[in-house]
């Protein structure tokens, strides 16, 4: 596999697989359930810091 392809993957995935799972197991009218807004925000920090990596492989920096 393409490491721009794979880098890519795995910036976009992860934050997308948790904000979906939670607004799938959210109860109706809950309101916004912060300490999740603020684990997806890391999840995708660190997310796109493993991507980038990734992608930038082989590369001269």
């Amino acid at each position: 596999m393409d490491n721009k392809i794979l880098g890519n993957f795995i910036i976009a995935f992860p934050p997308a697989a948790y904000i979906t799972y939670t607004i799938v197991m959210k109860e109706p009218n809950s309101g916004i359930d912060w300490p999740s807004v603020v684990l997806s925000g890391l999840i995708a920090m660190v997310s796109y810091a493993i991507g980038k990596r990734i992608k930038n492989k082989g590369e001269a920096e």
